[in-house]
């Protein structure tokens, strides 16, 4: 970090913070509190307002370390300190990569909503408009829509992220892209939701990466059971789940996303025995959890009562489902909306005066909430010139891999390949970059771009030979 003694406070600060940030990817837990502690102190030395504007970013990332740390009760002081100070003063610092660190920690904390004004400023703060960078933004940007229930919104950023990244196929991002775009559509387009779905899936299954390709397959099924089509649905969801549940080192939130989709399946097929028995199931394996998927498994079984005529039950589930979405930091406004209604519907056949006034209120007020997110219409036309060349490296190493030896070689040597690319850099600054790397279950892929795909290759390849990590490695370069 000695380059920094050049920077101005808030360079510094923010150097401090990326390099906790890397150090906290790794695993080196002691740097990357030694780094924020750093990055607090400056901050708070700086100017008042941007130190104002820098400490809560701090506080978030400390918070993330102190999840590694299994201190959990010391992170949720430092989230609601950060956000009461992100409530009380909006940031003005008009740096991309603040914006961009907030939007990232954000998101890692379920805060899609607060996340998406800091993707945008990001966007526009952007001095290099790399189309690539830019895709990745945008997509992230989508994702903070989608999750948040603001599906059109989502559509939008997702569309451009996708024209962009399908210039560059084998970028792993594209595919979770492809699928988030599916999942925006799903509802106001199903047959090209249904096409998101199917290449996102295909990209995976040509690589072997059947793992992978689980949460296309699942939301094909999902798709599916809801057009009635019960055997395609079935069966995509039950090969989801054997590949899951045969998975070592799965979380067990993603088992229960499987079996809960199930259940709706068989709901929808008046199978209510076998609904009841899967969304049971789910709710066991997330029942300590406290997250999305506890709240989605609630709704389906007041779903199901529901469905049999029993609207007292109905009410009682619906209720406790809504309940539980409210204690997310970004609940999805689209599924409470959904649930409302039908918590109306039943309240009305029960004729519960009162309790239908106070949903018909409660409805009211997030459908106020999701017309007062405005939609962003951008620019884009700069990003439709060529696109850099690229070198992807596909590395025989996944999360579960990694996982069992505590490694990350990976990271690493994505570092020192990075540090390769600086150095060149100086001799001829049209060498190239390293754009960071993506992990799935079955392979790791580092992602680098340029302006000559071969020439950037002839820096990499003497590293990447030397290097044991890199046996069998599936390299793409690409030209444009």
């Amino acid at each position: 970090m000695g380059a920094c003694s050049n920077l101005s406070p808030v360079e510094k600060c923010l150097a401090f913070i990326a390099h906790g940030a890397d150090a906290l990817q790794d695993g080196n837990l002691s740097s990357a509190e030694a780094a924020f502690g750093v990055g607090l102190a400056i901050a708070k030395g700086a100017a008042a307002e941007q130190g104002r504007d820098l400490v809560p970013l701090i506080l978030l990332k400390t918070s993330r370390l102190r999840q590694k740390q299994s201190r959990e009760e010391d992170a949720r002081q430092l989230r609601e300190q950060a956000t009461a100070q992100l409530e009380q003063n909006p940031p003005s610092l008009l740096k991309a990569f603040f914006h961009f660190s907030m939007a990232a920690v954000l998101m890692e904390i379920g805060e899609y909503r607060r996340a998406i004004p800091f993707w945008e400023q990001a966007i526009q703060l952007d001095d290099v408009k790399d189309p690539i960078d830019t895709a990745h933004m945008l997509a992230r940007v989508g994702e903070c829509y989608n999750r948040s229930g603001l599906k059109d919104h989502a559509t939008i950023p997702l569309r451009a992220a996708v024209k962009i990244f399908r210039k560059h196929p084998e970028d792993p991002r594209l595919s979770a892209v492809l699928t988030t775009l599916g999942n925006a559509l799903r509802k106001s387009a199903p047959a090209e939701a249904e096409s998101c779905y199917r290449e996102a899936a295909d990209w995976h299954v040509g690589r072997g990466q059947f793992l992978s390709a689980t949460p296309a397959w699942g939301n094909l099924g999902i798709l599916c059971s809801e057009q009635g089509r019960y055997a395609e649905a079935l069966e995509y969801l039950e090969n989801v789940r054997k590949i899951r549940e045969q998975s070592p080192g799965i979380p067990t939130p993603a088992i229960a996303i499987t079996l809960n989709n199930i259940a709706n399946c068989y709901r929808r097929m008046g199978k209510f025995e076998e609904a009841f028995l899967a969304v049971s199931r789910a709710i066991d394996l997330v029942q300590d959890k406290a997250g999305s998927e506890l709240a989605s498994a609630y709704g389906t079984r007041g779903l199901i009562f529901l469905d049999q005529g029993k609207d007292t039950e109905a009410v009682e589930w619906l209720r406790r489902a809504n309940e539980h979405h409210q204690t997310l930091p970004s609940p999805n406004l689209d599924i409470i909306a959904d649930d409302l209604k039908r918590e109306i519907a039943a309240l009305q056949r029960l004729g519960r005066a009162d309790e239908l006034n106070e949903a018909e209120a409660r409805l009211a007020s997030v459908h106020a909430a999701m017309k007062a997110v405005p939609q962003v219409n951008r620019d884009l036309s700069a990003l439709d010139g060529p696109m850099q060349c690229a070198v992807f490296v596909e590395l025989n190493i996944g999360i579960r891999e990694r996982s069992r030896d505590g490694k990350r070689e990976d990271v690493q040597l994505g570092k020192r390949l990075s540090e390769v690319l600086e150095i060149k850099n100086l001799e001829d600054k049209d060498i190239g970059w390293y754009a960071g790397h993506l992990t799935m279950p079955e392979s790791s892929t580092m992602i680098f771009y340029g302006a000559d795909a071969e020439k950037l290759f002839r820096v990499l390849e003497p590293t990447l030979a030397s290097e044991p990590i890199c046996a069998g490695a599936r390299i793409t370069i690409r030209q444009t």
